[in-house]
């Protein structure tokens, strides 16, 4: 169930929603500049920042929040919001019964969180993908998404503004996001982040949760996702932009991260 939601005050806000088995759902889009001021939510939630930045207010501390991080929500716990920029944003609510079924394993909803690491940024994107599809299948798949994302936090459960990373593991990621579509190895990355290639694997995959190779891998997939949408650029000319070998591997490795191809992918969202 989709349905646009009126204007907030006056900056426009688009919303579509959907309902699925204890879950409200919402893809909300925010103008820049708006503030909402504090109130709270009845319900559990947690909400996945698909681009832009804001910043969240609790009593005298405010948090930045940045595009691929999630934030969760303990029901009634009250915050105030400044949207600095567009800002889109996946917001998921749990009723009482599906809150009461996460208790069960974990207390992720009950305590304020920050997260942002690769695998949280890959199960946020694949949830806002399958969140367009119209398919009977879709909510299946947005369900098991959301669980593998408590899984994933319960995990990583950190309070805001704990755990930063070391200096030399930043600027690891800085490289990697800047330099994802050419060739190198383990080694040369170390060499640079001046640690040993061993150490270096070791505390990047607990802190992001995947191997470099991985998070490269997502990183190309994400570039792919976002040139196949907004441009009508050839899909062979994405690929080699986006660091595969060529268009074959390109349909090889987005069908296995998004379940579909390419151009499968293309024409689903010239649809939406």
């Amino acid at each position: 169930m989709e349905r646009a939601a009126k204007p907030f005050s006056d900056k426009f806000i688009d919303v579509k929603t959907r309902q699925i088995n204890g879950l409200s759902l919402s893809k909300v889009a925010y103008a820049p500049n708006l503030r909402q001021p504090r109130h709270c939510h009845k319900l559990a939630s947690f909400s996945f920042v698909m681009s832009g930045n804001f910043l969240e207010s609790y009593h005298q501390k405010s948090f930045l929040r940045q595009s691929s991080s999630i934030i969760f929500h303990p029901p009634e716990k009250s915050h105030a919001v400044n949207f600095e920029t567009d800002v889109q944003i996946l917001n998921v609510q749990f009723d009482g019964a599906r809150l009461a079924s996460v208790r069960e394993h974990s207390n992720v909803l009950d305590e304020g969180a920050n997260l942002r690491t690769e695998t949280i940024n890959y199960l946020g994107r694949r949830i806002c993908q399958e969140f367009q599809k119209p398919d009977a299948f879709s909510s299946l798949a947005i369900e098991g998404l959301i669980l593998e994302i408590l899984a994933e936090a319960s995990r990583r459960q950190t309070a805001p503004g704990e755990k930063t990373f070391p200096r030399w593991l930043e600027q690891t990621r800085e490289y990697l996001h800047a330099n994802f579509a050419g060739t190198f190895f383990v080694e040369d990355v170390a060499r640079i982040a001046g640690v040993h290639p061993v150490h270096l694997s070791r505390v990047f995959r607990r802190k992001f949760g995947c191997t470099i190779g991985e998070y490269v891998r997502r990183l190309r997939v994400e570039f792919a996702d976002r040139q196949i949408v907004a441009t009508e650029t050839p899909l062979s000319e994405i690929a080699l932009a986006a660091g595969f070998a060529d268009q074959s591997h390109l349909n090889k490795t987005f069908k296995s991260a998004f379940g579909r191809t390419p151009a499968e992918h293309r024409k689903i969202a010239r649809r939406s």
